[in-house]
């Protein structure tokens, strides 16, 4: 995980480091809003979060993230100041987040968590399958993808050689599932919850393709196999590690 830090304060530039460093992140920092998007525009946006200071010299972090908004694809950015009242401005200027100084560890960890949720996309081809995380496409996007890991799901989007790509919203374990029955099991189809709310149902993957039948589930099924599947997931995660493009 890459992180540019915006904050003119050297010693909380020196803070920050040092738990970012603890907690295995990769980051730059930068001392003014130019530098900020500097840093934004040399790295083709390629952050998977910013901690902005508000109040800085040359440029202050608000007009900074109004400009990374309009230039550059998107990014989660985090206002932390220690004026409030500058909440709702961070917010109108496309900040997801808000925090203030002093910002404890625990809770600024917390919040990096929260704020660099991803998507997943599985890609089935006939003997492997290779899943990755993307970013979110959006404020919106994003947005969604924390109310979903809110509530321990995430979105998966499945791809297969010449097939329409389907999007599904699972158990946030459910890709690691689909890795061990294909991978592991060397199984050819594998079930899962569609977990959407609009359409719940029980999907049926298969290895060799994208198809991806669907049954639509009454609401008591569908409840009882929620539960079932929550069983069936804890720890599921350590089974396989992932494979990368």
């Amino acid at each position: 995980m890459k992180i540019l830090i915006a904050e003119d304060n050297p010693i909380i530039q020196k803070l920050n480091s040092g738990l970012l460093n603890n907690w295995g992140f990769d980051f730059d920092i930068a001392s003014d809003g130019v530098e900020a998007i500097e840093h934004v525009r040399k790295n083709n946006g390629k952050y998977d979060l910013c901690l902005m200071d508000i109040e800085m010299p040359k440029m202050n972090g608000i007009e900074a993230t109004r400009i990374i908004r309009r230039t550059t694809r998107y990014f989660p950015i985090m206002g932390i100041t220690s004026n409030r009242s500058y909440r709702q401005a961070c917010r109108d200027a496309g900040m997801d987040d808000f925090a203030e100084k002093p910002c404890k560890p625990d809770n600024l960890f917390s919040k990096i968590s929260e704020l660099t949720v991803r998507s997943i996309t599985c890609l089935l081809k006939s003997d492997s399958l290779i899943s990755k995380e993307e970013m979110p496409v959006d404020q919106k996007h994003a947005e969604e993808l924390r109310e979903l890991a809110k509530r321990g799901l995430c979105k998966m989007r499945l791809k297969g050689s010449g097939s329409h790509d389907v999007t599904v919203t699972v158990h946030k374990h459910v890709p690691y599932s689909i890795s061990h029955d294909f991978v592991e099991e060397e199984a050819e189809v594998t079930t899962f919850l569609d977990r959407d709310r609009e359409s719940p149902g029980e999907v049926f993957l298969y290895k060799s393709s994208c198809l991806v039948p669907v049954m639509l589930l009454d609401e008591e099924t569908y409840a009882e196999k929620c539960q079932l599947e929550d069983e069936k997931m804890k720890g599921r995660n350590s089974l396989v590690t992932e494979k990368k493009e």
